[in-house]
């Protein structure tokens, strides 16, 4: 008996030594890799989630070297894709954050091992916000009788719900935003059932619901101020056009939009006629960093659809006085639609305060459907204005947001096939310039190849949230909301 279990000891130990053996024998390639998802020369941080790929190739085992100043990272995979540890991951990354480690891949057919052309990417010392939160929704925006709200821890794969369609039917949950990257402070909308502005204040959660009369019903697209103590939004009339004919799938507009500022404090919504104006469409406010600025997209109010293409949106700022809450009293022009000919929208500016990152295309201010939108960046020093070249591709690059330590900028983005919208990362560098973007990482390499939603309002998050989905679902089902006044006199 103590024999056969030494023998299977040896069997098992002879497996596992061999695991992470490097072939001996091999053909050299000479080519790079075919991979997905494609990570060659990118930048991540150092507090990543292994980034797990597939070799295009056909192959029975992968062999992988990573190797860096710190160190070697070796083992062999069955089939044709990475499944890392997360620890032993993790652990390599701390030990070689600040330099670039090499990747080399070996594939093995038939027996046969090919060495390919090895690959780098650099691993950045600045670290990424340990959450992600996201909408997921059909590629459409259409239909929302399933998707809801997650969080997804980046140093691994853990995916929570915040709020979904399983927990509260027939109802859209959208416009999730935080104060500061913090969910302590945290506010999203609930539509059709149910329907409220969901705030979570100092952890905490309540519904707010306009007060009648009122001249509109619901919000949408907040701000936060970095003091918590104000939210600005955006009143929007979205609709959808599906073109019956050509190469657009859809189009979303505006039918009319306005601009007011909710004080937390007071539970009490106000404005200026700058942000609520007839013979203009005010959207997608955002605060500086000092809280003494207000930034948003606005254009000359036009009907719709019938203008949708003429319709373009410049960047402009007003000033905003957080002791008293008062609006200033004339608006500076920053990107003019005049003299880009383009239209630009969603403003988020970076924690420094150098940097605002618009996404501008050619008409209107949702780019989600416009092939030609692009990410740009504004500098708020010298008011130059660049296309962020790095970062954009072919295809639709739209809502984007800042890390807290202004290191990373997430995106989405349709490039993989020009349907699914997904979540990019790119590290930004201290003078604006980028370094190339990276997929979100995923536990299986193929998940992208079958998943059916799209990533939608990436945001970064330092914590999770601090009350859970049915915690949420008590207040938005039995609570008639607290009702918030509207200040014409402001």
């Amino acid at each position: 008996m103590n024999n056969v279990k030494l023998l299977l000891i040896l069997i098992l130990f002879g497996a596992v030594s061999c695991t992470n053996k490097k072939p001996a024998n091999f053909t050299e390639t000479g080519v790079l890799p075919k991979i997905f998802p494609e990570y060659a020369e990118t930048t991540i941080p150092f507090n990543i989630a292994p980034l797990n790929f597939g070799v295009e190739e056909n192959c029975e085992q992968l062999f992988i070297s990573v190797k860096g100043q710190a160190g070697l990272l070796e083992q062999t995979f069955k089939g044709n894709k990475t499944d890392w540890s997360i620890d032993s991951w993790a652990k390599f990354l701390e030990n070689n954050k600040g330099d670039s480690i090499t990747f080399t891949i070996y594939t093995s057919e038939n027996n046969n091992w090919l060495k390919y052309k090895p690959f780098n990417f650099f691993v950045s010392p600045d670290p990424v916000d340990e959450y992600l939160m996201y909408r997921l929704i059909s590629p459409g925006y259409q239909t929302w009788n399933k998707m809801g709200l997650y969080q997804r821890q980046l140093s691994g794969f853990k995916e929570e719900t915040i709020l979904d369609n399983t927990i509260m039917p027939h109802s859209c949950m959208n416009c999730h935003s935080m104060a500061a990257n913090n969910p302590d402070n945290m506010v999203f909308h609930i539509r059709e059932n149910n329907s409220g502005t969901i705030l979570i204040k100092d952890g905490k959660v309540e519904k707010l619901v306009s007060k009648k009369p009122t001249e509109f019903k619901s919000v949408s697209f907040p701000y936060w101020h970095p003091s918590a103590k104000y939210i600005a939004f955006s009143i929007n009339k979205v609709r959808q056009a599906f073109p019956a004919s050509g190469t657009e799938r859809a189009h979303a507009f505006d039918m009319g939009s306005d601009m007011v500022i909710y004080d937390v404090e007071k539970s009490e919504y106000f404005t200026s006629p700058l942000l609520y104006a007839e013979d203009a469409f005010e959207a997608f406010p955002c605060f500086s960093n000092d809280g003494k600025t207000l930034y948003f997209v606005t254009a000359k109010a036009a009907p719709m659809p019938k203008e949708i293409r003429n319709i373009k949106y410049s960047l402009c700022s007003v000033a905003f006085d957080p002791e008293t809450g008062t609006i200033g009293e004339k608006t500076d022009t920053l990107i003019s639609s005049a003299v880009t000919g383009k239209s630009v929208t969603m403003p988020r500016i970076s924690p420094n305060g150098k940097h605002i990152v618009v996404t501008q295309s050619n008409y209107g201010n949702f780019p989600a459907y416009n092939e030609e939108a692009d990410l740009y960046m504004y500098n708020t020093a010298d008011s130059s204005y660049v296309r962020l070249d790095a970062i954009n591709s072919s295809q639709v690059e739209s809502y984007h947001s800042w890390s807290s330590n202004g290191k990373w900028l997430v995106f989405s983005s349709r490039r993989i096939d020009g349907l699914y919208m997904n979540a990019f990362i790119a590290h930004i560098n201290d003078d604006g310039s980028q370094d190339k973007p990276f997929l979100l990482p995923q536990q299986d390499a193929d998940f992208y190849k079958s998943f059916l939603f799209s990533f939608n309002i990436p945001e970064f998050a330092i914590k999770p949230v601090p009350v859970d989905a049915y915690d949420i679902e008590k207040v938005a089902k039995k609570s008639e909301g607290g009702k918030v006044k509207f200040d014409t006199t402001h």
